[in-house]
């Protein structure tokens, strides 16, 4: 049978087709054997709704002064502490606190329940240090794995990678059903370069959590709000907000979701959907990231008058809102990027690196002294950010910015491309700023060859 030129071409386009897809085809087949592998999710419980329930219980139960009962008020401090997480009231983190020194108080010894309670109140209130030497304290009490775990995750939130390391190195070997450890190794990896372990990582922890009956519902969500992180990290933009709606699906109304969720719809300029977001987020906790995403969407909606107002009760929270200053990043980012009180952003940011000095610490005090004018302390900062190869493209960007005020034009650009590269909407107006940036250094250094190869004797 003879084969006509047009169905040789036809036959020829399918083969290169199917080459081209062949890679798609092949991580869609090895995704779907990994989540064949992965537990059966466990029917989801909404706990929080009976939250303030099981709080008034246990409220009663410590108000019947029972002579040595170190166990309610241990276990209203952890109820304290989980309304916390899914409400975002600081008050409950400081209820928790007295309440697991009461326990304490009935009984000093052999009550880690109240030191792990305690430990998680300074966590929470960013007083790392403390909560480091209360789990080193645990370890001498129960020296096993999930202190380690513990202590180690400290580390990281103190920038003291080398440390976190070495714990990880000396874990016994893993086994199945590892959620704490294969966290702790995903957030360690991401910090270091390793981002695509990282997710693979904290994807099978995601599948082992929700496959516990008894985890909280935040908790489970708490997974998907991470992956979704990463997943922009990554460049993975439609992924990251589908992670997040999963979140708001296991636990709706949840702030951080939305927090997140409202920041990579500014990125991708989704602005109606960024501001919808965002003031769901905020009417739980109003962080100012999460008010910046408003006043971002509002003025790019046309609404400047009411992006001003949004704009005063970021002060606002700086004044009230934030006595335990766990909201001091947030707050130099946001002054930072609108150049607004940039005094003010390199003072509190100064004041956070006191507290930890992580990676994420680094780069807000580069950023903030840049936008200060102090341009040498964040060349140094930035490169300390940059010491363990994060895999961030707002770290990057700025590394560019940086770069390009001291003239270095060839790292500038190494910059940029690393931070597009990335993500290509890493942010609302950084990186279109990256990509003209580096548009304009192209078409400089082109124009200077293009001019000495006229220079040039013939």
């Amino acid at each position: 049978m003879r084969i006509t030129a047009p169905f040789t071409w036809l036959a020829t386009a399918l083969a290169l087709a199917a080459v081209a897809l062949w890679p798609t085809f092949v991580k869609g087949r090895e995704a779907a054997a990994r989540a064949a592998s992965f537990p059966t999710p466990a029917p989801l419980v909404a706990d929080y709704r009976e939250r303030d329930r099981t709080i008034a219980f246990w409220e009663g139960m410590v108000r019947k002064n029972l002579s040595d009962d170190m166990l309610s008020p241990r276990q209203l401090a952890l109820q304290y502490l989980q309304r916390y997480r899914e409400r975002g009231d600081l008050d409950d983190v400081l209820r928790a606190q007295r309440m697991a020194e009461r326990s304490l108080r009935e009984q000093p010894r052999g009550n880690e329940g109240a030191l792990i309670a305690l430990a998680s109140v300074d966590l929470t209130l960013h007083r790392f240090k403390a909560a480091l030497a209360e789990t080193k304290r645990l370890e001498r009490l129960d020296p096993g794995e999930q202190m380690r775990v513990r202590e180690a995750s400290l580390d990281l939130e103190l920038g003291d990678y080398a440390g976190a390391r070495r714990i990880i190195e000396r874990l016994p070997p893993r086994k199945n059903f590892d959620i704490a450890r294969d966290t702790l190794v995903s957030r360690y990896d991401e910090l270091t370069g390793r981002l695509a372990d990282a997710r693979d990582l904290l994807e099978r922890a995601t599948a082992d959590e929700n496959a516990v009956l008894e985890t909280p519902a935040q908790q489970r969500a708490w997974f998907y709000f991470r992956s979704g992180e990463m997943a922009f990290e990554a460049g993975d933009n439609d992924a990251a907000v589908a992670l997040e709606d999963r979140a708001l699906a296991v636990f709706p109304n949840y702030a951080e979701a939305n927090r997140l969720k409202a920041k990579f719809l500014c990125a991708l300029h989704r602005w109606q959907g960024c501001l919808d977001a965002a003031i769901a987020s905020a009417a739980v906790v109003p962080y100012p990231e999460t008010l910046g995403y408003e006043v971002d969407a509002l003025r790019a909606l046309g609404r400047a008058d009411e992006a001003a107002r949004t704009d005063d009760l970021i002060r606002v929270e700086e004044r009230i809102g934030n006595a335990q200053h766990v909201s001091d990043r947030l707050l130099a980012i946001y002054y930072a990027e609108h150049r607004e009180r940039t005094a003010a952003a390199y003072a509190i940011a100064e004041r956070e690196l006191a507290v930890r000095d992580d990676v994420f610490t680094e780069d807000t005090l580069a950023w903030a002294a840049a936008m200060d004018g102090r341009w040498r302390e964040a060349r140094a900062a930035e490169r300390k950010a940059l010491r363990y190869g994060t895999e961030n493209a707002l770290f990057d960007y700025h590394a560019g910015v940086i770069a390009a005020r001291f003239g270095d034009n060839a790292e500038a650009e190494r910059d940029f491309e690393r931070a597009l590269a990335l993500n290509a909407s890493f942010h609302p107006f950084y990186a279109d700023d990256a990509r003209t940036r580096l548009a304009r250094m192209k078409s400089s250094a082109g124009n200077a060859r293009a001019q000495a190869s006229d220079t040039k004797p013939s």
